[in-house]
């Protein structure tokens, strides 16, 4: 990139005391012009084209990824899931004390989740865009007689900033493990 720089600014120098030898040479002119407009473009996007100076430098980027701290037995129906253990929170937009995801930004976001449970267990849980239910995830381990099953739901979703997005439990009496087992993650495309 700095040879190319190097290079640009060798011909702007070529080109401008060619100019001052023909002053009635417009097309010099508009050459470093342009010239200067490229160099100001590269530097702003760090040599990258279509993309926002802001997002280059880690800007508006948003990603999280959190998962349950513990096992949990008879979860109320209706209850928001709380994903307490946070591992990854870019851009701050889950909220680990009320399990809550708030846009921080406008845009396409891709969110997903997963739960373990185990023999004669089951899951249900669904997940919420400002109080709308979107999809549901049933982990169903009760026609197992060992063992674990595990599910897992993704959902793209277009959300204006502020926007909140959450996972509910379905019904009573549910059970589910945490630690690495369980998670919730997302991220803005």
């Amino acid at each position: 990139m700095r040879l190319i720089a190097l290079r640009l600014v060798g011909f702007i120098v070529f080109s401008t005391v060619n100019s001052q030898r023909n002053k009635a040479c417009t097309k010099n002119v508009n050459l470093w012009k342009s010239i200067q407009y490229q160099l100001k473009l590269a530097e702003t996007t760090d040599g990258c084209c279509g993309y926002k100076t802001k997002e280059l430098r880690g800007q508006n980027k948003v990603g999280f990824l959190a998962r349950f701290s513990k096992n949990q037995r008879n979860v109320h129906s209706g209850a928001t899931l709380v994903f307490d253990n946070v591992v990854t929170n870019t851009g701050s937009g889950y909220d680990a004390s009320t399990g809550q995801f708030v846009a921080p930004y406008e845009g396409l976001y891709y969110f997903s989740w997963t739960i373990l449970t185990g023999t004669s267990s089951y899951f249900i849980s669904d997940i919420f865009h400002n109080g709308n239910k979107i999809a549901s995830n049933f982990s169903d381990g009760t026609g197992i007689s060992t063992g674990h099953i595990s599910a897992s739901q993704s959902v793209m979703l277009q959300l204006a900033a502020k926007d909140r997005v959450y996972i509910k439990t379905h019904r009573t009496g549910q059970f589910r493990y945490g630690e690495t087992w369980s998670t919730f993650s997302g991220f803005r495309i």
